[in-house]
């Protein structure tokens, strides 16, 4: 449990003023809990991400949030999410009794969210006396920030927090971040979205590198999460012989950056910049190079990492004003 801000692609930070984990947040599960209610078409699929989102910008012990405007909340879930309709969800919830609206704050509405709606003596405990929940992933990696970068939609986030909740992830076990076998026709009416709708999402996220079906498609599906795509378990492709030898590496501050000619790389070959345009783009295991998004520039790319490309821009331009310093 750290004390630390949330910084988001939203125009600035976010600080969270308590000790929260930086990795994970809970989320409740069992009867009376939000999922619980979407499966059984008490909620909306718009109402459970909205829900999610308070939730995952919250402390757990009180359930009281940060500050969180319709306009805010909107920008977090992106696309197919306006203002008027967070607005409108955001009452909806209230009405349900889902959460309640705190003191008018200058900031934006501040509310608290009950884990479970039901009354005191119906909330489901584990034999550890503790409300039922499971984890999901904070953080860079994890589906509110990937849908906060616009790199999946709050629909495909929504998705994925249904499956982890039917995902076995223990450390150790070899069918760990493994879900439970189900036809996608079922798991779609478990998120309230259109078997089709389902399917695209399902490709949206193993574009992402967040799930990948370890099943063939005339068996009910079996998928495997990666709660954290960025770490995923794969080894980055090892350049070819050729290719190594085309490569320079230059001491820039107090870090080697390797270069062949067009790129400066990070030495962990996930991050590379261009040299003329200043590009920052990144590479998942796996895939191929893209453009890194504000938050992954800003944040998910270690300082150090960052500020040496830095060097090397400027060292770029000192030697195109005047060709011939400090090249060998």
């Amino acid at each position: 449990m750290v004390n630390q801000q949330i910084y988001l692609q939203l125009d600035g930070a976010y600080p969270i003023p308590y000790a929260f984990e930086a990795d994970r947040f809970p989320v409740p599960r069992g009867p009376f809990s939000i999922l619980h209610a979407l499966e059984h078409k008490k909620v909306t699929s718009a109402e459970a991400i909205v829900y999610l989102t308070l939730n995952h910008g919250s402390t757990w012990v009180s359930g009281e949030t940060w500050c969180f405007s319709s306009p805010y909340t909107a920008r977090i879930l992106g696309k197919g999410m306006s203002r008027s309709y967070a607005q409108k969800i955001l009452a909806s919830l209230e009405s349900k009794d889902w959460i309640e609206k705190l003191a008018p704050n200058p900031a934006g509405n501040r509310y608290k969210i009950r884990h479970h709606n039901c009354e005191p003596a119906m909330v489901p405990y584990n034999a550890d006396g503790k409300r039922l929940t499971f984890n999901v992933p904070r953080g860079a990696g994890g589906p509110i920030e990937r849908c906060i970068a616009g790199e999946i939609s709050w629909k495909a986030a929504l998705v994925w927090i249904v499956l982890k909740l039917r995902s076995n992830w223990k450390a150790g076990e070899d069918t760990s971040g493994q879900t439970e076998q189900e036809t996608l026709l079922a798991l779609s009416r478990r998120c309230r979205v259109r078997l089709q709708g389902f399917q695209d999402l399902i490709g949206v996220l193993e574009q992402a590198g967040m799930v990948q079906r370890l099943t063939p498609k005339s068996q009910a599906a079996i998928f495997q999460l990666y709660p954290k795509p960025f770490a995923r378990p794969e080894s980055v492709p090892r350049p070819t012989k050729r290719r190594q030898q085309s490569w320079k590496i230059e001491s820039i501050g107090a870090y080697d950056v390797k270069t062949d000619g067009k790129y400066w790389y990070s030495m962990n070959f996930q991050w590379r910049c261009d040299r003329e345009t200043e590009e920052i783009q990144i590479r998942i295991p796996g895939t191929e190079w893209r453009r890194a998004s504000e938050y992954e520039s800003n944040q998910r790319m270690p300082r150090a990492i960052r500020e040496t490309f830095d060097q090397a821009l400027e060292l770029d331009r000192i030697r195109r004003a005047a060709p011939g310093v400090n090249e060998d």
